[in-house]
């Protein structure tokens, strides 16, 4: 079963320092072309720790449809 919640980033914001990456537990997100954070919806959990990391203020967490 899925959680409630996921992260989503905003890649208009995002600076691609890669802080999310690394604390993300399930490896949900990836930097696409060294450019912005990615989110994959399917794979995250909610947990919100890339959220608390991003310098940059891009990764808000919404809930599931």
């Amino acid at each position: 079963m899925k959680s409630k919640r996921f992260a989503s980033a905003d890649k208009t914001v995002c600076v691609a320092c890669g802080s999310c990456v690394l604390v993300c537990p399930k490896q949900a997100i990836g930097v696409v072309k060294g450019c912005y954070a990615q989110v994959d919806g399917d794979v995250c959990v909610g947990c919100g720790k890339c959220a608390g990391v991003c310098p940059a203020g891009c990764i808000s967490l919404k809930e599931r449809g």
